[in-house]
């Protein structure tokens, strides 16, 4: 199978960095590593998010990644990742939650995944051309976004907004092209508020192509039911949001040669 140079890098990285992550059982040692400007006197972070983010608990999951990459390589900063995913959520649902759940917690840093269930939602109860009751028109979805970024940073808690993953690995299905719009609505909010965003559709698309094109298959690559994530994808994800953070591709290869050392 001939893949690109970024898909043979992950598919390795995923085979090799999650087994050894998943079977290290301690924290032996640390790897000091410069700290990235956002990441700089950090010591708590919550991700917010749907149920990709709940989920991401999960051993092998994004978040649960997410928690021993920063651990170990910024030790000294003692860095707690709490998580905030609620499965079925949208814009709306974590607006209503977001004191709660974020803004109670007295986060340094909160990165915000959201998009999925607003789009996905209005396919649902036979509504093909996703425009369906359940789902949330791109206006509101603007301003509850824009609401959550605007309060948490008004507290001096810095924030990440993630873009959608993919909504089934069929590239160019009306979910996946209605998603579109409202990435660029994430895309334009982390320009106006100057935060990180933290872009997806980019690795996800790249190795789901790859793979049909060489493969011919259309099964699964990156999810368990073409929304949630399987292993491959959590590391997808979690080194993505490291990568778009500042945290170096060296630093995050040296976390996983030493788990793998401590197996």
């Amino acid at each position: 199978m001939v893949l690109s140079r970024f898909s043979r890098v992950v598919l390795a990285g995923a085979i090799f960095g999650v087994a050894a992550i998943s079977s290290a059982t301690s924290f032996r040692f640390q790897i000091p590593a410069p700290v990235p400007p956002v990441l700089q006197d950090v010591h708590r972070v919550v991700c917010l998010g749907d149920s990709i983010t709940e989920q991401g608990e999960n051993p092998g999951g994004y978040v649960w990644l997410l928690r021993r990459y920063l651990e170990r390589l910024y030790p000294e900063q003692r860095i707690e990742t709490l998580n905030a995913g609620k499965s079925g959520h949208k814009s709306t649902d974590m607006m209503a939650r977001f004191r709660r759940d974020v803004l109670d917690k007295h986060p340094d840093l909160v990165t915000i995944s959201v998009g999925v269930n607003d789009v996905w939602h209005g396919f649902y109860d036979g509504h093909p051309m996703g425009d369906g009751p359940r789902g949330i028109r791109v206006e509101e979805y603007r301003d509850k976004v824009d609401s959550m970024v605007s309060q948490a940073q008004a507290l001096g808690i810095k924030v990440v907004i993630l873009s959608t993953t993919v909504i089934h690995e069929d590239l160019e299905n009306r979910e996946n092209a209605k998603a579109t719009r409202y990435n660029e609505i994430l895309m334009a909010i982390a320009r106006a508020h100057r935060c990180p965003y933290v872009n997806f559709q980019v690795p996800f698309r790249t190795l789901i192509r790859d793979y049909q094109r060489t493969t011919g298959g259309h099964e699964n690559v990156l999810t368990v039911d073409g929304v949630h994530m399987n292993t491959l994808g959590n590391q997808v994800m979690a080194h993505t949001i490291l990568s778009d953070i500042g945290v170096p591709h060296a630093a995050q290869q040296r976390v996983q040669e030493m788990l793998e050392r401590e197996r």
